[in-house]
C-alpha cells in the first residue's frame, strides 16, 4: 500500500490497504477473547464506533499500528479524490494518537487535498460506472433516468465491443439522432455507444457538449460487455484530458438477489477471475436488486454473501 502510494496507484493502494486491515482484525481478534461484540470490518466501516468499543483493549504497539493503517489508507483515499472518507480515516488516526506530529501532517495534506479538489472538480464532469450481470436491472434504471423528467442533462455511455449498438431497450421512446452512435433523448439526455478505445469516446463526448457550450450535469458509463469494471475505473487515472475534465464519482454495482449467489459461487477455471466477485469487490454502492423474488432468509444470506467481498460499500435493497 506505502509503495501504491508513492507511485500514484491509489486505486490498488486501497485495495492493499483494506486486505491489511482485514488481517490485522483477524490478528487482534484471535488475541482478545473478551471483546465487545461488533460486526467483521466494522474497523472500516465505522471506524469511530469500532474505535470507541475496542479503544481499552488496544496495547500501545496496536494502537500505533493502527494509527498507520487509517492515515495510509486516509492519503490513498484523497488520492482517489474520495475526500469525505479520507477525513474520517484520519480522524479515526489521530483519536488513537492525538499528539502524534506525522499524523497531524497527513490531516494536513489531506485537507489541502480536499480544498484543492474541491476547487477543480466544480468544472469537472462527475462520471459513475455502473456494472452488473445480465438481468439484474441495468437496462431499467438507465431507462428510467433517460426518459424522466429531473431536469438534469446526463449522458449515459454504453461501452462495449460487440457488433450490436445500443441497447434497444433504451430506445423505447421517440429520440434524436444527432450523429452517428450518439442519441438525444426528449428529456434532454443522451445515450451513445463506444467500442474499444473509451478515452477517444469520452473526449468525442465532451466535444459535442462542454465543447459547444453545452456542458453536461453527469456521465454514467454502463460497462455493457466489459464485466470487469477495474479498467473502466482507470481510465479516470490514465489519461491527461480525462482527469482534466473528469471525476470519477462512484462505482454502483446492480445485483440480481435471486441469481447472485450462483454467480459469486460459480468455479472458475485458474487464472481466471469470477466477473460477479470482481464487480462488487470495485463498487462503493450497490443496488441490490428483485428483492421482491426472494424470502427474507435468502435475502439475508445474499446480503452475508455481498459482505463477505466487500465490507464497506452502500447496499441498498430495491
Amino acid at each position: 500500500a506505502k509503495a501504491a502510494l508513492g507511485e500514484q496507484r491509489f486505486f490498488d493502494g486501497v485495495q492493499s490497504i483494506n486486505a491489511a486491515v482485514e488481517a490485522w482484525e483477524a490478528k487482534f481478534t484471535a488475541a482478545h477473547s473478551d471483546l465487545p461484540a461488533s460486526e467483521k470490518m466494522d474497523i472500516l466501516r465505522i471506524p469511530e464506533e469500532w474505535l470507541n468499543k475496542m479503544s481499552s483493549k488496544l496495547t500501545d504497539a496496536e494502537n500505533q499500528v493502527l494509527a498507520q493503517m487509517y492515515a495510509l489508507r486516509a492519503q490513498l483515499l484523497a488520492g482517489l479524490g474520495a475526500q469525505k472518507r479520507a477525513v474520517v480515516d484520519i480522524g479515526a488516526a489521530l483519536t488513537l494518537a492525538p499528539d502524534d506530529a506525522a499524523l497531524l501532517k497527513v490531516k494536513e495534506a489531506v485537507e489541502a487535498k480536499g480544498v484543492e479538489q474541491q476547487a477543480a472538480q466544480q468544472s469537472k464532469t462527475p462520471v459513475t460506472i455502473i456494472t452488473g450481470f445480465l438481468g439484474a436491472g441495468k437496462t431499467t434504471l438507465l431507462n428510467h433516468i433517460l426518459h424522466e423528467s429531473h431536469g438534469k442533462k446526463i449522458a449515459i455511455i454504453e461501452n462495449e465491443f460487440g457488433e450490436v449498438g445500443i441497447d434497444d431497450m433504451l430506445l423505447n421512446t421517440k429520440s434524436t439522432v444527432t450523429e452517428e452512435n450518439i442519441i438525444e433523448m426528449n428529456n434532454g439526455c443522451i445515450c451513445c455507444t463506444v467500442r474499444g478505445d473509451l478515452i477517444a469516446g469520452l473526449k468525442k463526448l465532451h466535444r459535442q457538449t462542454a465543447g459547444k457550450g453545452k456542458p453536461l450535469d453527469s456521465i454514467i458509463i454502463e460497462t455493457t460487455g466489459l464485466a470487469d469494471p477495474a479498467p473502466v475505473a482507470q481510465t479516470f487515472f490514465a489519461d491527461e484530458f480525462v482527469q482534466n475534465n473528469m471525476v470519477l464519482d462512484g462505482i454502483l454495482t446492480v445485483v440480481d438477489a435471486k441469481h447472485c449467489l450462483e454467480h459469486l459461487r460459480e468455479e472458475k477455471p485458474e487464472g481466471i477471475v469470477n466477473e460477479a466477485v470482481e464487480q462488487i469487490a470495485f463498487a462503493d454502492r450497490i443496488l441490490l436488486n428483485k428483492t421482491d423474488l426472494v424470502d427474507p432468509e435468502y435475502l439475508e444470506e445474499v446480503y452475508r454473501e455481498i459482505r463477505a467481498v466487500n465490507k464497506t460499500a452502500q447496499i441498498r435493497r430495491t
